[in-house]
């Protein structure tokens, strides 16, 4: 996580993931509706900054959870900024196939036909 200069830092107790924590509730949302006014009902605060400790209202920003999701580093906020699967074709919507398993997550057509190709290839040659 990179501070920036003009993070302001919660000094006080800080949860196990990092945000500041008073009186039952996160400091930066507390800082945040002491100088912006209330959150708006269905959303919560983004660290612009990417400093879950700051709470400077200027580094917040009210988005859906979604968007707070996609924003971060998770493994699936990465998945979902890729542009092109691990073979190098473009994830376009034409060449994307959202799966429907448990796994779920996206797959590039193009890699599926050839794996698909493969693998009867390979039945057919008894390999299987």
């Amino acid at each position: 996580m990179v501070e920036r200069s003009d993070c302001i830092l919660w000094e006080g107790t800080v949860t196990d993931k990092g945000y500041g924590w008073e009186r039952n509730q996160y400091a930066h949302r507390k800082a945040y509706e002491r100088a912006k006014g209330q959150i708006p009902p269905g959303l919560q605060l983004d660290h612009l900054c990417r400093n879950r400790r700051c709470v400077n209202p200027d580094h917040l920003e009210p988005v859906t959870r979604k968007e707070n999701i996609l924003r971060g580093e998770s493994f699936s906020a990465q998945n979902a900024r890729k542009t092109h699967c691990e073979r190098g074709h473009e994830l376009t919507p034409e060449n994307t196939y959202m799966r429907k398993d448990s796994r779920g997550g996206r797959q590039c057509k193009t890699c599926r036909a050839e794996d698909m190709r493969r693998y009867r290839r390979e039945r057919k040659d008894g390999s299987v």
